[in-house]
Protein backbone atom coordinates (compact mmCIF):
# COMPACT_ATOMS: atom_id res chain seq x y z
CA UNK A 1 0.00 0.00 0.00
CA UNK A 2 1.44 3.31 -0.91
CA UNK A 3 0.31 5.36 1.99
CA UNK A 4 1.38 9.02 -0.07
CA UNK A 5 -1.81 8.45 -1.62
CA UNK A 6 -3.77 9.03 1.65
CA UNK A 7 -1.72 11.80 1.78
CA UNK A 8 -2.80 13.08 -2.00
CA UNK A 9 -6.74 12.68 -0.68
CA UNK A 10 -6.36 14.06 3.06
CA UNK A 11 -4.90 17.53 1.86
CA UNK A 12 -7.90 17.51 -1.45
CA UNK A 13 -10.73 17.05 1.23
CA UNK A 14 -9.19 19.42 3.37
CA UNK A 15 -9.13 22.10 1.10
CA UNK A 16 -11.87 21.54 -0.73
CA UNK A 17 -13.61 21.01 2.53
CA UNK A 18 -12.48 24.88 3.68
CA UNK A 19 -13.90 26.20 0.76
CA UNK A 20 -17.19 24.63 1.22
CA UNK A 21 -17.55 25.58 4.65
CA UNK A 22 -17.43 29.13 3.34
CA UNK A 23 -19.96 28.58 0.84
CA UNK A 24 -22.18 26.82 3.06
CA UNK A 25 -22.14 29.86 5.19
CA UNK A 26 -23.07 32.06 2.85
CA UNK A 27 -26.09 30.68 1.68
CA UNK A 28 -26.95 30.43 5.35
CA UNK A 29 -26.68 33.94 5.65
CA UNK A 30 -28.17 34.66 2.89
CA UNK A 31 -31.25 32.34 3.07
CA UNK A 32 -30.80 30.57 -0.24
CA UNK A 33 -29.60 27.02 -1.21
CA UNK A 34 -27.20 26.61 -4.20
CA UNK A 35 -26.23 23.47 -5.85
CA UNK A 36 -22.74 22.79 -3.79
CA UNK A 37 -21.96 22.99 0.10
CA UNK A 38 -19.70 21.69 2.49
CA UNK A 39 -19.90 18.07 1.38
CA UNK A 40 -19.89 18.59 -2.39
CA UNK A 41 -17.83 20.49 -2.05
CA UNK A 42 -15.66 17.90 -0.04
CA UNK A 43 -16.72 15.51 -2.75
CA UNK A 44 -15.46 17.53 -5.66
CA UNK A 45 -12.00 17.92 -4.05
CA UNK A 46 -12.08 13.56 -3.84
CA UNK A 47 -12.82 13.36 -7.21
CA UNK A 48 -10.51 15.62 -8.57
CA UNK A 49 -7.74 13.60 -6.63
CA UNK A 50 -8.68 10.54 -7.12
CA UNK A 51 -9.19 11.33 -11.21
CA UNK A 52 -5.46 12.01 -11.04
CA UNK A 53 -4.73 8.90 -9.46
CA UNK A 54 -6.40 6.85 -11.70
CA UNK A 55 -5.22 8.88 -14.97
CA UNK A 56 -1.88 6.78 -14.23
CA UNK A 57 -4.10 3.64 -15.61
CA UNK A 58 -5.88 5.38 -18.23
CA UNK A 59 -5.72 8.69 -19.72
CA UNK A 60 -9.11 7.94 -21.58
CA UNK A 61 -10.53 7.09 -17.52
CA UNK A 62 -9.55 10.77 -16.31
CA UNK A 63 -10.86 12.44 -19.37
CA UNK A 64 -14.57 10.73 -19.15
CA UNK A 65 -14.66 11.59 -15.27
CA UNK A 66 -13.36 15.01 -15.78
CA UNK A 67 -15.83 15.83 -18.76
CA UNK A 68 -18.72 13.74 -16.38
CA UNK A 69 -17.88 16.70 -13.88
CA UNK A 70 -17.84 19.26 -15.98
CA UNK A 71 -21.29 18.27 -17.76
CA UNK A 72 -23.02 17.62 -14.38
CA UNK A 73 -21.42 21.37 -13.02
CA UNK A 74 -23.18 22.83 -16.19
CA UNK A 75 -26.53 20.85 -15.54
CA UNK A 76 -26.89 22.44 -11.98
CA UNK A 77 -26.05 26.06 -13.31
CA UNK A 78 -29.27 25.50 -15.57
CA UNK A 79 -31.39 23.40 -12.98
CA UNK A 80 -30.32 25.85 -9.51
CA UNK A 81 -30.67 29.25 -11.79
CA UNK A 82 -33.00 31.98 -10.96
CA UNK A 83 -33.60 33.99 -14.21
CA UNK A 84 -30.29 36.65 -15.64
CA UNK A 85 -29.05 37.49 -11.85
CA UNK A 86 -27.46 33.90 -11.24
CA UNK A 87 -24.30 34.27 -10.80
CA UNK A 88 -21.78 31.49 -11.58
CA UNK A 89 -19.58 31.71 -8.87
CA UNK A 90 -20.19 28.52 -6.76
CA UNK A 91 -20.08 26.37 -10.28
CA UNK A 92 -16.78 28.46 -11.02
CA UNK A 93 -15.20 27.86 -7.44
CA UNK A 94 -16.37 24.01 -7.97
CA UNK A 95 -14.11 23.61 -11.25
CA UNK A 96 -10.94 25.36 -9.12
CA UNK A 97 -11.54 22.83 -6.01
CA UNK A 98 -11.87 19.90 -8.71
CA UNK A 99 -8.27 21.29 -9.83
CA UNK A 100 -7.14 21.54 -6.48
CA UNK A 101 -7.66 17.69 -6.35
CA UNK A 102 -5.77 17.53 -9.22
CA UNK A 103 -2.79 19.18 -8.10
CA UNK A 104 -2.60 17.44 -4.44
CA UNK A 105 -3.17 13.76 -6.38
CA UNK A 106 0.24 15.38 -8.32
CA UNK A 107 1.16 16.09 -4.50
CA UNK A 108 1.64 19.85 -5.74
CA UNK A 109 0.52 20.80 -1.83
CA UNK A 110 2.42 24.43 -2.02
CA UNK A 111 0.63 25.00 -5.10
CA UNK A 112 -2.54 23.49 -4.27
CA UNK A 113 -2.80 25.60 -1.14
CA UNK A 114 -2.11 28.74 -2.46
CA UNK A 115 -4.72 28.39 -4.87
CA UNK A 116 -7.11 27.22 -2.71
CA UNK A 117 -6.42 30.11 -0.05
CA UNK A 118 -6.81 32.56 -3.21
CA UNK A 119 -10.02 31.30 -4.02
CA UNK A 120 -11.46 31.14 -0.56
CA UNK A 121 -10.31 34.92 -0.06
CA UNK A 122 -11.99 35.98 -3.47
CA UNK A 123 -15.43 33.98 -2.12
CA UNK A 124 -15.19 35.47 1.72
CA UNK A 125 -14.05 39.05 0.50
CA UNK A 126 -17.09 39.59 -1.35
CA UNK A 127 -18.99 42.61 -0.35
CA UNK A 128 -15.08 44.28 -0.12
CA UNK A 129 -14.33 43.62 -3.33
CA UNK A 130 -17.57 44.74 -4.73
CA UNK A 131 -17.50 48.06 -2.25
CA UNK A 132 -13.80 48.52 -3.72
CA UNK A 133 -14.94 48.38 -7.57
CA UNK A 134 -17.65 50.29 -6.63
CA UNK A 135 -15.72 53.23 -5.40
CA UNK A 136 -12.99 52.62 -8.00
CA UNK A 137 -12.13 55.99 -10.15
CA UNK A 138 -10.93 56.05 -13.31
CA UNK A 139 -7.38 57.34 -12.69
CA UNK A 140 -6.84 54.22 -10.41
CA UNK A 141 -8.20 51.40 -12.99
CA UNK A 142 -5.51 53.52 -15.60
CA UNK A 143 -2.43 53.37 -12.98
CA UNK A 144 -3.16 48.97 -12.33
CA UNK A 145 -3.48 48.91 -16.07
CA UNK A 146 -0.04 50.24 -16.44
CA UNK A 147 1.61 48.44 -13.15
CA UNK A 148 0.39 45.39 -15.53
CA UNK A 149 2.08 46.65 -18.58
CA UNK A 150 5.25 47.54 -16.38
CA UNK A 151 5.62 44.20 -14.49
CA UNK A 152 4.53 41.50 -17.08
CA UNK A 153 5.12 43.31 -20.77
CA UNK A 154 8.18 45.55 -20.17
CA UNK A 155 10.23 43.61 -17.41
CA UNK A 156 10.78 40.28 -19.81
CA UNK A 157 12.18 42.62 -22.95
CA UNK A 158 14.82 44.14 -20.58
CA UNK A 159 18.30 42.92 -20.91
CA UNK A 160 20.10 41.15 -17.50
CA UNK A 161 23.35 42.59 -17.88
CA UNK A 162 25.27 44.99 -16.35
CA UNK A 163 26.69 48.51 -17.76
CA UNK A 164 28.42 51.74 -16.61
CA UNK A 165 31.11 52.57 -14.07
CA UNK A 166 31.49 49.88 -11.24
CA UNK A 167 28.47 47.86 -13.46
CA UNK A 168 26.05 50.21 -11.34
CA UNK A 169 23.59 49.66 -14.21
CA UNK A 170 21.25 46.77 -15.13
CA UNK A 171 18.16 47.64 -16.72
CA UNK A 172 16.74 44.69 -15.28
CA UNK A 173 17.16 44.67 -11.95
CA UNK A 174 16.32 48.18 -11.93
CA UNK A 175 13.37 48.43 -13.58
CA UNK A 176 12.74 45.01 -10.98
CA UNK A 177 13.20 47.40 -7.82
CA UNK A 178 10.32 49.70 -9.51
CA UNK A 179 7.59 46.74 -10.27
CA UNK A 180 8.96 45.59 -6.65
CA UNK A 181 8.60 48.73 -4.75
CA UNK A 182 5.42 50.42 -6.62
CA UNK A 183 3.85 46.38 -6.44
CA UNK A 184 3.85 46.83 -2.82
CA UNK A 185 2.70 50.04 -2.16
CA UNK A 186 0.10 49.30 -4.66
CA UNK A 187 -1.47 46.73 -2.51
CA UNK A 188 -1.33 49.14 0.33
CA UNK A 189 -3.55 51.66 -1.13
CA UNK A 190 -5.60 48.87 -2.84
CA UNK A 191 -6.28 47.29 1.00
CA UNK A 192 -6.68 51.04 2.27
CA UNK A 193 -9.54 51.75 -0.37
CA UNK A 194 -11.41 48.37 0.11
CA UNK A 195 -11.69 48.33 3.65
CA UNK A 196 -12.59 51.92 3.79
CA UNK A 197 -12.68 54.69 7.30
CA UNK A 198 -13.89 52.08 9.15
CA UNK A 199 -11.57 50.32 9.93
CA UNK A 200 -9.90 53.60 11.95
CA UNK A 201 -6.86 55.45 11.50
CA UNK A 202 -4.58 52.85 13.11
CA UNK A 203 -5.43 50.36 10.43
CA UNK A 204 -5.24 53.25 7.80
CA UNK A 205 -2.36 54.50 8.69
CA UNK A 206 -0.70 51.25 9.46
CA UNK A 207 -1.27 50.37 5.72
CA UNK A 208 -0.52 53.85 4.57
CA UNK A 209 2.99 53.36 5.96
CA UNK A 210 3.78 50.87 3.29
CA UNK A 211 2.67 53.36 0.90
CA UNK A 212 4.48 56.75 1.73
CA UNK A 213 5.12 57.53 5.65
CA UNK A 214 6.99 60.28 4.36
CA UNK A 215 3.87 61.84 2.37
CA UNK A 216 1.66 61.23 5.21
CA UNK A 217 3.86 63.53 7.33
CA UNK A 218 3.74 66.17 4.80
CA UNK A 219 0.32 66.47 4.49
CA UNK A 220 -0.72 65.68 8.16
CA UNK A 221 2.07 68.91 8.62
CA UNK A 222 -0.04 71.36 7.10
CA UNK A 223 -3.76 70.28 9.01
CA UNK A 224 -1.63 69.94 12.29
CA UNK A 225 -1.59 73.81 11.61
CA UNK A 226 -4.84 74.20 10.85
CA UNK A 227 -5.60 72.69 14.06
CA UNK A 228 -3.19 73.56 16.65
CA UNK A 229 -5.53 72.38 19.58
CA UNK A 230 -5.20 68.94 18.54
CA UNK A 231 -1.82 66.64 18.72
CA UNK A 232 -2.15 63.27 19.73
CA UNK A 233 -4.80 62.01 17.03
CA UNK A 234 -1.90 63.44 14.17
CA UNK A 235 1.24 62.30 16.31
CA UNK A 236 -0.49 58.85 16.85
CA UNK A 237 -1.19 58.85 12.78
CA UNK A 238 2.54 59.72 11.45
CA UNK A 239 4.15 57.60 14.20
CA UNK A 240 2.12 54.64 13.42
CA UNK A 241 2.52 55.20 9.85
CA UNK A 242 6.14 55.47 10.61
CA UNK A 243 6.56 51.89 12.70
CA UNK A 244 5.02 50.33 9.39
CA UNK A 245 8.36 51.32 7.50
CA UNK A 246 10.39 49.29 9.68
CA UNK A 247 8.06 46.34 8.42
CA UNK A 248 7.97 47.46 4.74
CA UNK A 249 12.24 47.81 4.68
CA UNK A 250 12.23 44.16 6.06
CA UNK A 251 9.97 42.62 3.53
CA UNK A 252 11.88 44.36 0.69
CA UNK A 253 14.82 42.94 2.53
CA UNK A 254 13.91 39.37 2.52
CA UNK A 255 12.97 39.52 -1.10
CA UNK A 256 15.82 40.92 -1.66
CA UNK A 257 18.88 39.29 0.20
CA UNK A 258 17.45 36.16 3.11
CA UNK A 259 20.44 36.26 4.04
CA UNK A 260 20.91 40.28 5.11
CA UNK A 261 17.08 40.19 6.18
CA UNK A 262 18.04 37.35 8.93
CA UNK A 263 20.37 39.60 10.44
CA UNK A 264 17.82 42.84 10.53
CA UNK A 265 14.71 40.50 11.80
CA UNK A 266 15.42 41.72 15.00
CA UNK A 267 16.57 45.14 15.30
CA UNK A 268 13.54 45.85 12.36
CA UNK A 269 10.74 44.19 14.20
CA UNK A 270 12.02 45.08 17.49
CA UNK A 271 12.34 49.15 16.28
CA UNK A 272 8.61 48.43 14.43
CA UNK A 273 6.75 47.05 17.43
CA UNK A 274 8.16 49.80 19.63
CA UNK A 275 6.77 52.21 17.59
CA UNK A 276 3.67 50.84 17.67
CA UNK A 277 3.92 50.86 21.63
CA UNK A 278 4.17 54.31 21.70
CA UNK A 279 1.66 54.80 19.27
CA UNK A 280 -1.01 53.15 21.47
CA UNK A 281 0.62 55.60 24.54
CA UNK A 282 -0.85 58.19 22.07
CA UNK A 283 -4.30 56.80 21.42
CA UNK A 284 -4.97 56.31 25.29
CA UNK A 285 -4.85 59.79 26.24
CA UNK A 286 -8.11 60.54 24.69
CA UNK A 287 -8.76 63.60 22.48
CA UNK A 288 -11.19 64.34 19.74
CA UNK A 289 -10.24 63.01 16.18
CA UNK A 290 -10.81 65.96 13.43
CA UNK A 291 -12.83 63.65 10.37
CA UNK A 292 -10.33 64.79 8.14
CA UNK A 293 -7.51 62.28 9.80
CA UNK A 294 -9.46 59.05 8.37
CA UNK A 295 -10.81 61.39 4.76
CA UNK A 296 -6.81 62.36 4.53
CA UNK A 297 -5.67 58.38 4.38
CA UNK A 298 -8.24 57.30 2.40
CA UNK A 299 -8.14 60.29 -0.48
CA UNK A 300 -3.86 59.46 -0.46
CA UNK A 301 -3.32 59.28 -4.18
CA UNK A 302 -2.79 56.19 -5.91
CA UNK A 303 1.01 55.64 -5.39
CA UNK A 304 1.39 54.61 -9.05
CA UNK A 305 1.99 56.31 -11.71
CA UNK A 306 5.02 56.11 -14.69
CA UNK A 307 6.45 59.20 -13.06
CA UNK A 308 7.04 58.85 -10.35
CA UNK A 309 7.82 54.82 -10.84
CA UNK A 310 10.98 56.44 -13.02
CA UNK A 311 11.92 58.46 -10.65
CA UNK A 312 12.26 55.78 -7.96
CA UNK A 313 14.00 54.06 -11.01
CA UNK A 314 16.32 56.72 -11.45
CA UNK A 315 16.68 57.52 -7.79
CA UNK A 316 17.73 53.58 -7.33
CA UNK A 317 20.43 53.62 -10.28
CA UNK A 318 21.90 56.83 -8.38
CA UNK A 319 22.32 55.70 -4.98
CA UNK A 320 23.57 52.27 -5.97
CA UNK A 321 26.95 54.53 -8.39
CA UNK A 322 27.10 56.79 -5.53
CA UNK A 323 27.07 53.76 -2.89
CA UNK A 324 29.45 51.48 -5.13
CA UNK A 325 31.69 54.92 -5.44
CA UNK A 326 31.91 55.89 -1.79
CA UNK A 327 32.96 52.70 -0.86
CA UNK A 328 35.86 52.22 -3.68
CA UNK A 329 36.62 55.74 -2.78
CA UNK A 330 36.00 56.33 0.57
CA UNK A 331 34.90 53.37 2.25
CA UNK A 332 32.49 52.80 5.01
CA UNK A 333 32.16 56.22 6.03
CA UNK A 334 31.22 56.87 2.61
CA UNK A 335 28.50 53.99 2.41
CA UNK A 336 27.61 55.98 5.80
CA UNK A 337 27.29 59.45 4.76
CA UNK A 338 25.16 58.27 1.39
CA UNK A 339 22.67 56.54 3.25
CA UNK A 340 22.27 59.72 6.01
CA UNK A 341 21.52 61.79 3.08
CA UNK A 342 19.63 59.51 1.13
CA UNK A 343 17.43 58.80 3.98
CA UNK A 344 16.26 61.66 4.25
CA UNK A 345 14.83 61.31 0.34
CA UNK A 346 13.32 57.73 0.50
CA UNK A 347 14.87 55.00 2.64
CA UNK A 348 13.80 52.36 -0.18
CA UNK A 349 16.37 52.88 -2.84
CA UNK A 350 19.11 52.61 -0.44
CA UNK A 351 17.47 49.79 0.92
CA UNK A 352 17.30 47.71 -2.20
CA UNK A 353 20.99 48.68 -3.44
CA UNK A 354 22.52 47.84 -0.05
CA UNK A 355 20.52 44.53 -0.38
CA UNK A 356 21.53 43.59 -4.10
CA UNK A 357 24.75 45.17 -3.08
CA UNK A 358 25.33 42.42 -0.07
CA UNK A 359 24.46 39.65 -2.54
CA UNK A 360 27.42 40.66 -4.82
CA UNK A 361 29.86 40.43 -1.56
CA UNK A 362 29.61 43.50 0.14
CA UNK A 363 30.22 42.92 3.68
CA UNK A 364 26.88 41.90 5.45
CA UNK A 365 27.99 44.44 8.40
CA UNK A 366 28.62 47.75 6.50
CA UNK A 367 25.04 47.11 4.73
CA UNK A 368 23.35 46.30 8.44
CA UNK A 369 24.72 50.08 9.30
CA UNK A 370 23.73 51.62 6.27
CA UNK A 371 20.36 50.25 6.33
CA UNK A 372 19.65 51.31 9.83
CA UNK A 373 21.42 54.96 9.22
CA UNK A 374 18.96 55.13 6.31
CA UNK A 375 15.54 53.99 8.09
CA UNK A 376 16.20 55.99 11.64
CA UNK A 377 17.06 59.39 9.29
CA UNK A 378 13.88 58.62 7.59
CA UNK A 379 12.19 57.98 10.81
CA UNK A 380 13.59 61.10 12.36
CA UNK A 381 12.89 63.57 9.01
CA UNK A 382 9.30 63.01 10.17
CA UNK A 383 9.34 64.94 13.56
CA UNK A 384 11.07 67.13 11.67
CA UNK A 385 8.88 68.22 8.77
CA UNK A 386 6.14 68.84 11.67
CA UNK A 387 8.37 70.94 13.03
CA UNK A 388 9.23 72.85 9.67
CA UNK A 389 5.79 72.66 8.75
CA UNK A 390 3.49 71.82 11.27
CA UNK A 391 2.53 72.38 14.90
CA UNK A 392 5.75 71.96 16.91
CA UNK A 393 3.42 70.01 20.07
CA UNK A 394 3.03 67.30 17.77
CA UNK A 395 6.55 67.62 16.27
CA UNK A 396 7.48 66.70 19.73
CA UNK A 397 5.52 63.78 20.60
CA UNK A 398 6.46 62.26 17.69
CA UNK A 399 9.90 62.87 18.53
CA UNK A 400 9.61 61.28 21.99
CA UNK A 401 8.59 58.45 20.47
CA UNK A 402 10.89 57.83 17.52
CA UNK A 403 13.74 58.22 20.45
CA UNK A 404 12.41 55.26 22.24
CA UNK A 405 12.18 53.61 18.68
CA UNK A 406 16.12 54.88 18.10
CA UNK A 407 17.40 53.48 21.28
CA UNK A 408 15.19 50.07 21.16
CA UNK A 409 17.15 49.97 17.31
CA UNK A 410 20.23 50.56 18.59
CA UNK A 411 19.94 48.26 21.68
CA UNK A 412 19.41 45.32 19.17
CA UNK A 413 21.75 46.18 17.06
CA UNK A 414 24.49 46.12 19.68
CA UNK A 415 22.99 43.01 21.14
CA UNK A 416 22.90 41.14 18.15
Amino acid sequence: MDFSIFQQLGVALALASLIGLERERTYQLGNYDDFAGVRTFALIGLLGALSYILSSYSIVIFALITAGFLALVVMAYFLTGSGSSKGMTSEIAAVLVYVIGILSGMEQYLLATVVALTVLSVLYFKEVLHRWAKHLENKEFVSTIQFMIIAFVVLPLLPNQSYGPYDFFNPYVVWLMIVFISGLSFLSYIAIKAFGAKRGISVIGFLAGFISSTALAFSFSAESKKNPSVVNPYAFAVVIAGSAMFFRVLIEIYVLNRDLAGNLLIPMISMGVAGIIGSSFLWLKREKVPENIGKKMIELKSPFSIKPALKFGILFAVVMLVSKFAASAIGDRGIYLTSFISGFMDVDAITVSMANMAKDGFMQKQAIIAIMIAALTNTFSKAAIFFIFGNRKVALKISAVFAFVFLVGFGTVMLF
